[in-house]
């Protein structure tokens, strides 16, 4: 498994803070989708890399791939909860692992190959769940930490995701994955394909720079 690891400052909780007040309020919740593909690059490596994302990550996955997660859970502090769609696919609640369901919160879907997530931020404003695919999810992520605080920054950075996923063909796609899960270095990412390092230096550059709530 091969993200990058955060500078940890020894400093004050809350000190990397911007101490101006946010100006948008991020009502939305993030969740990911988890295919059942993913079995192949190892169930710990999965769990390691969807904690990566978030201690308590919100995942839209097969029953199969539920019970894989929950079964290769070795850190304490990782919690995840899963999605259950409706009839209507346009809505759907949390489901904790003690059975109780959340309340029924309109659901929008951006985790398709070629989804358009030109209107992510504007979804970031309403009480609603959007759901990123795993290649998505630390960018994507990043961009909704941002936008509180810089809206025209976000969306600068949400210009340069759409364009760089744009030009991502599936030997891109494979090269990442085996990136993030330690089967090719990062470092030679360059000389293999220009556009699938385009993608990655913008990924890491804010995974680096804009940690979650969790750090």
């Amino acid at each position: 498994m091969s993200m990058p690891e955060r500078y940890h400052p020894e400093c004050p909780p809350d000190a990397h803070k911007v101490i101006r007040p946010p100006e948008s309020e991020v009502l939305a919740t993030l969740c990911v989708k988890v295919e059942d593909c993913e079995e192949s690059n190892g169930m710990v490596n999965v769990v390691k890399i969807l904690s990566l994302m978030s201690k308590k990550p919100l995942i839209l996955c097969s029953e199969k791939m539920k019970q894989l997660i929950l079964d290769n859970i070795s850190d304490s502090e990782f919690s995840p909860s899963f999605i259950r769609i409706h009839d209507d696919a346009s809505k759907a609640s949390v489901s904790y692992v003690d059975g109780a369901v959340g309340p029924t919160m309109d659901f929008y879907d951006l985790s398709a190959k070629g989804s358009d997530c030109s209107g992510f931020l504007d979804l970031l404003s309403k009480k609603c769940l959007i759901c990123l695919n795993t290649l998505s999810m630390f960018t994507l992520r990043s961009v909704s930490t941002v936008y509180p605080w810089d809206k025209l920054l976000a969306n600068q950075f949400l210009g340069q995701y759409t364009e760089a996923v744009s030009q991502l063909s599936e030997d891109d796609v494979k090269l990442l994955t085996d990136v993030r899960y330690g089967r090719f270095d990062a470092l030679e990412v360059e000389n293999k394909s220009k556009t699938a390092y385009k993608f990655l230096r913008l990924e890491r550059k804010l995974f680096l720079q804009y940690p979650t709530e969790d750090d």
